[in-house]
Formats: C-alpha cells, structure tokens, sequence
C-alpha cells in the first residue's frame, strides 16, 4: 500500500511546486510561499488484548506537509498525509487532505481541486458534516476526514453566503483490518462494496448550502444529493466461509440545519437533518447548550460545560452507537504560554446504560513541539457473546470492551 500512494505524494507535491511558481504570478505581484512540515509518533496502550487476539501496543508515525503559495488573488495550497502502523495493515495509509487552486474575488470565491470542507457546531457529534468522508481508521471520533475532489463556489450576498459544491468522484470510508483494535465484530471486505448508482466511484454529487448571520444566531440550511458517505453494511460470506461485512452505498437526499447562537456566556448548538434513501425517511439530530465560566477563582483558567444529546430516528437499526445518548463534557483552557488544554467527555446511552468516557489533551512545548493525549473508556455493555451474534441493539458498543485505550502524540513542527 506504501509503494502505491508515495508516488503519487511525490507527484502531487512536484506538481504543485511548479504550478505555484509559475502559475501566472507576475513580477509586480507580491507572491508568499510557505512549507511547513509535521512529523508525529504515536502510541496507543490498550490494557486488554483484543477481542480477536489483537496485540496491546500499536505504534505509528504520520508525516503531513503542507505547501501553500499565495500571489494576487490566486493560491495553491497542497497537504498530502502518510501513516505507517505497527499493528494494522488497513491503518498504514495515505491520502491527499488538501490539493486545489482557489481565487478570491471580492464577492465570489473559486475552489477547484481536492478539499475538506467542515459543516457543524456540535462538540460530541457532528452529524450534518456530510461532504467529506470519514477516516475511520485514523480514530474512532469519526472526526478525520479524506480528501473530496471538487468544484466550490461561494457567493457572498447582502443576505448570506451561498455556496455550491460538485463533488466528482466518490471515496469510500476506511475501516480497521484484521489486526486492528476499535474495530467491528466482522472485518469490513472493501472488495465487496457495491453502489446503488451504476456509476460507483466515478459518479457526481452535487451541494449547496446558504449561511448567515442574525444579531446572535448564526445558521447554514444545506440539502444534498448523491452517495452516502455512511455505508450500510451487510454480512456475506467469502468462499473460504469466513464471515466479513459488505459495505454498500445508497444514494440518499439529505437536508440538514445546523444553528448556534451566543447569548454573553451561554451558546446554544443544534445540528438536524432529514434523509431519504435507505429505507425510510428519518431524522437525525445532536443540540445542547455550552456555559463558558471565564477566570474562574480569579485566575487565567476558563471552563466550559457542556451538554448535549444525540439522537437517531433509526432507533436500533441505526449503523452507530451513539442514536440516544446523553453527552456532559468539561472544557478546561489554562489560557497559559503552552496553550493547554483539555476536554473530558462522558457519553451515555440512558436506554441500556453502555457509556463512554473519553479525555482529549493538548500542550505546547517550545515553539516546535506539541503533545496530544487521549484517553477513551468504553463500559456497560457484555461483550461475552460479541463474536458470534454480531450486533445486539442492547449491547451496540460490545466490539469495543476490549479496546479501552491511552494515547500519546508526540507532534514536531518543521
């Protein structure tokens, strides 16, 4: 798999070198050109071994460079990412975050190339963030995201800002392989995957969206057509008998809001949407409320609670964990020289008692350094029979008893 994506890393990089310097810039034009460049060692300890033997160590390196040239009102902005994994075929991957041309007009802005665009205002679920897909074996919070090919086209009105996106081409989710850790019951067998569309990977999705500022409340109504990014995922059986899980990709219609508004200290947040197409139609949502206490004790220290609930009108049938849970979460920002910070999250489900609890850590050290920590807890459920009944709607995180974990990053800026 490493020999198939550093070619193309090597390319993508040359060519955006020499797109950027002679892309049209003039002498009389004040070019910028940056590059900056990110190596980070990880480890993840789990105290148990896998449900399936998996080791208790797993050990991995990213490499992220990130070139971006500026000149008029043009850019080019390029971010392939590469990790290697001691444990996990699947997880020693590659992928192209960022490779685009924009242009900036004074009331209209042209993307053209491979981007990542973020919809939401949630903290535990981001369920309208629907453009990009997710790389599930980068993390489990669904929040890293692949490369998107397309054509994006934002206007800027007295009224708003539109924006329009055609999405060309199709990139299917990444799940863990065999050896992986957070992993599903069965492997998921990419080369099983079939398209309700006929024209699979290579066919065109299509976005729009509408944003706006009101006084306090700050809003984006978005509708859009085209495959899921969120496979169904059905069992089959390879010849050898062995039982994997077949993803398959509906085309759906989604229409989505998602809204926060900021009185003083309190915020508001709601995400929402309706979606046709596999099955029947139903809702999705995550909304709660933020109170930031600034300077708490008369010191520099800031602390938000947060609260939350997560809700998915497929009940039972719903492809994730988290369809009726309750979130809390407690946000600490030291507001020091090493900007550390913190966010610990408990997510329980208050219809079978399975909950979650999770830390996530970050600290600057030096102007080149940084350390990321994560932990995550995953309790109540039985995961006796895990192996060999597959999904039971009372115990939806018992795959996951096994793989409590701690994680430590190490981030060093070139």
């Amino acid at each position: 798999m490493i020999q198939r994506w550093i070619p193309l890393f090597a390319v993508a990089l040359t060519c955006g070198l020499v797109a950027a310097e002679g892309g049209g810039a003039t002498p009389s034009e004040d070019a910028r050109t940056t590059f900056d460049f990110e190596l980070a060692p990880q480890i993840r300890h789990f105290p148990q071994t896998g449900f399936q033997g998996q080791d208790r160590t797993q050990l991995s390196v990213s490499f992220t460079p990130e070139y971006q040239r500026e000149w008029g009102r043009q850019s080019l902005r390029v971010v392939p990412f590469l990790r290697l994994d001691s444990m996990d075929d699947e997880r020693t991957h590659g992928d192209l975050r960022e490779l685009f041309w924009s242009y900036v007009a004074d009331l209209w802005e042209l993307d053209v190339g491979v981007l990542k665009v973020f919809w939401g205002v949630t903290e535990f679920k981001h369920v309208v963030d629907i453009i990009n897909q997710t790389d599930r074996v980068e993390n489990i919070d669904d929040e890293d995201k692949l490369g998107q090919p397309m054509v994006h086209l934002s206007l800027v009105r007295d009224f708003g800002i539109f924006d329009v996106f055609v999405l060309t081409g199709f990139r299917e989710r990444t799940f863990p392989g065999t050896d992986g850790r957070l992993r599903l019951p069965l492997v998921v067998d990419d080369r099983e995957t079939e398209y309700e569309s006929g024209a699979g990977r290579a066919r065109t999705d299509a976005a729009v969206r509408w944003s706006h500022l009101v006084g306090p409340l700050e809003f984006g109504v978005a509708h859009f057509h085209g495959t899921s990014r969120e496979p169904r995922l059905f069992e089959t059986t390879r010849p050898n008998g062995e039982r994997v899980l077949a993803p398959f990709y509906d085309v759906i219609d989604q229409t989505s809001i998602d809204a926060q508004a900021i009185f003083g200290q309190w915020a508001g947040k709601l995400e929402l949407y309706s979606r046709s197409g596999q099955g029947e139609r139903f809702t999705a949502a995550a909304f709660g409320f933020e109170r930031t206490f600034v300077g708490v004790f008369d010191s520099r220290v800031d602390l938000g609670l947060v609260t939350e609930y997560l809700f998915d009108g497929r009940g039972d049938d719903a492809p994730t964990i988290l369809e009726h849970d309750i979130a809390l979460g407690l946000r600490v920002t030291l507001n020091d020289p090493s900007d550390t910070n913190g966010l610990f999250g408990w997510i329980i489900d208050h219809k079978t008692g399975e909950y979650i609890l999770s830390l996530e850590g970050t600290r600057r050290v030096g102007t080149r350094w940084q350390a990321n920590l994560e932990v995550r807890v995953f309790q109540g459920a039985h995961s006796t029979s895990v192996l060999n009944s597959g999904f039971d709607p009372d115990n939806k995180s018992a795959f996951l008893q096994s793989d409590d974990y701690i994680q430590l990053e190490i981030v060093r800026f070139f």
